[in-house]
């Protein structure tokens, strides 16, 4: 039964119907034709308008062509697959990919589903998308050498070839009554020449030069075949050696075909063989139901690739290949890759990926852990290298008003102690930034050293710093700055070795000097007072100038006479000033008028 669906959705069936037809190609027309008539038990008549459906058998058309004539309408009607060339992909989606991948892109948000059988692999389509679906399925089967069939239910069969292969026999002449024939041996090619990776190359001659002559074909270059057999493979399978025949048959022994099934057909006249296709069939409804009325057949398809390797049982697995290079493509991103294989593991790989704001490349030898990359923005330039089994890792970052480099390593040992270090380098046009620091964290905890070094041309400064962090968490520092008039050192000590010159003043506190001899050759100018602690006992000397004041406080002084040395003008005060020791006083012409004690 056919049924009629018009634009508000009202359906009703088709009785009254005349010259009622279905043409189905290889991926080709799918078309309905029929003719129905005005009466009362024809409800669906009416219904026949321009866009409306027609359902039959699990299938619907849609009527787009239609003439109307004294209560008879003629209307021509497309399978609703074909509705999605009114479907729009405005995504790119280019790039290498699966034929899976593409084919779900495409029928995505369609409403149709996807029967994929046997077509498998990568391949590569620039700019795919941006189109029609119906364009895109035709540039896919291009590409992957396939086709696709129109099921029952809103499906769509991809294969390699459509149709079943029964090995059926049918010879020209005896079991086959031809209605029509055409034979073109405008693609016909007896000679072919294959050029292989290490330097192979094969010429293959088919047989029917004997009869044709030579005739040659474009050569095959496939770096992918090393070997002359396998090579020798490719070129019989992709050399058409024998003219194209079409025939259009009658349906004596060919009801129960399909399209696109295999079949083998003997042309006597040219004494061939040769395996044919049902290209086209035309169905008539007899008896509500469809039966074949005619047949189209004609050369099968030449074999591609993926035949070859199936029909001589050599395998070519897409994961086992040494190298394998690919480019992915959407609207925002192509990405470009380069990858080596040992067996299915990937040893290493090359990547671009290119974006409106962004290029980022990266290397990495996987079996060797080391990788780089770098990363080109409108403002940064970013590049790291690691090696990630060390613990190796450097990178420079490059902006318009800066370069930074960074070094840094960290290594894990056996008793689960931790070592990092860590340096970087950072470049303005004013300013100069070093920084070193090495941490260890073990049982005890960690302990961190770094050094800075920053040179500062805008603020005419240069500075250093030095600290350690032990296990306590103490922290101890010592700084330089420098600037045009200053210097300043901070540290918990400062050690002076060598000789030491001090060409201007010294001020300021300069708390405790501790050291052991003090030799100043020239004067030793004091403001206020020298106080001599315990330390000036025993063999200690001192000799006093002229106008030098000694305050003891408290303690007692003994001041030992030194041989050719005089005490001129001292004064001394305090408590008492003892001269018990000393054995006798030259007092010269300055003896005092009176000597007691």
């Amino acid at each position: 039964m056919l049924y009629v669906t018009d634009l508000n959705g009202n359906t009703e069936p088709l009785n009254h119907i005349q010259r009622v037809e279905i043409n189905e190609e290889v991926n080709g027309a799918f078309t309905l034709a029929l003719t129905s008539f005005f009466h009362d038990n024809n409800p669906g008549h009416a219904l026949i308008e321009e866009e409306s459906i027609i359902s039959v058998e699990d299938h619907d058309y849609r009527i787009k062509q239609l003439k109307e004539n004294k209560g008879r309408k003629e209307a021509v009607a497309i399978h609703t697959f074909f509705d999605v060339a009114g479907t729009w992909k405005h995504e790119i989606f280019g790039g290498t990919r699966s034929f899976n991948d593409f084919a779900n892109f495409v029928f995505s948000g369609t409403g149709w589903t996807v029967d994929i059988q046997g077509v498998s692999g990568m391949a590569f389509i620039a700019n795919f998308g941006n189109d029609n679906v119906i364009k895109l399925v035709n540039i896919l089967c291009g590409v992957y050498e396939c086709e696709y069939r129109i099921l029952p239910g809103k499906k769509i069969q991809f294969a390699k070839q459509v149709g079943p292969d029964n090995d059926v026999q049918y010879r020209y002449g005896h079991n086959v009554k031809a209605l029509s024939k055409s034979v073109d041996t405008t693609n016909l090619r007896t000679r072919i020449k294959g050029y292989g990776g290490d330097g192979v190359e094969v010429t293959y001659t088919s047989d029917a030069a004997r009869k044709y002559g030579i005739i040659d074909a474009e050569p095959i270059y496939d770096e992918e075949y090393a070997t002359a057999d396998l090579m020798s493979e490719r070129l019989v399978r992709e050399l058409t050696d024998y003219p194209e025949v079409i025939f259009d048959l009658d349906v004596a022994e060919l009801l129960d075909k399909e399209i696109g099934e295999r079949i083998w057909l003997i042309y006597e006249p040219m004494n061939i063989e040769f395996q044919t296709r049902i290209l086209a069939k035309k169905s008539v409804w007899r008896k509500d139901k469809f039966v074949t009325e005619s047949i189209t057949i004609g050369n099968a398809k030449r074999k591609t690739l993926s035949d070859i390797l199936a029909s001589t049982n050599i395998q070519i697995d897409e994961n086992a290949r040494q190298t394998r290079s690919r480019i992915e493509q959407t609207n925002d991103r192509i990405t470009l890759a380069v990858e080596e294989f040992a067996g299915e593991i990937l040893k290493a790989y090359a990547k671009i990926e290119l974006t409106a704001r962004e290029i980022r490349m990266e290397v990495a030898d996987l079996e060797s852990d080391l990788r780089s990359s770098i990363s080109i923005t409108a403002s940064q330039i970013r590049s790291e290298v690691a090696d990630v089994k060390s613990g190796l890792q450097s990178s420079i970052t490059q902006t318009a008003g800066q370069i930074r480099s960074e070094v840094s390593s960290e290594v894990t040992r056996v008793d689960g102690r931790i070592d990092t270090a860590n340096s970087s380098i950072t470049q303005l046009s004013d300013r100069i930034n070093l920084k070193a620091e090495s941490s260890t964290v073990d049982s005890l905890g960690s302990r961190v050293n770094s050094v800075e070094f920053n040179l500062d041309a805008a603020n005419a400064q240069i500075s250093q710093k030095v600290s350690q962090s032990d296990y306590n968490g103490n922290t101890i520092t010592s700084l330089i700055n420098q600037t045009s008039t200053t210097i300043d050192i901070q540290a918990s000590k400062i050690n002076l070795v060598g000789a030491v010159n001090v060409l201007s003043d010294i001020s300021g506190n300069l708390g405790t000097i501790t050291s052991g001899n003090i030799n100043i050759s020239q004067d030793l100018f004091v403001g206020n007072n020298i106080r001599l602690g315990r330390y000036l006992t025993g063999t200690k000397r001192m000799t006093l100038a002229d106008g030098v004041a000694i305050s003891s406080d408290g303690w007692s002084m003994s001041l030992t006479a030194v041989s050719g040395v005089g005490i001129e003008n001292a004064v001394f005060t305090g408590t008492s000033v003892s001269f018990a020791s000393i054995n006798s006083i030259n007092w010269g012409s300055n003896r005092p008028t009176a000597v007691w004690g």
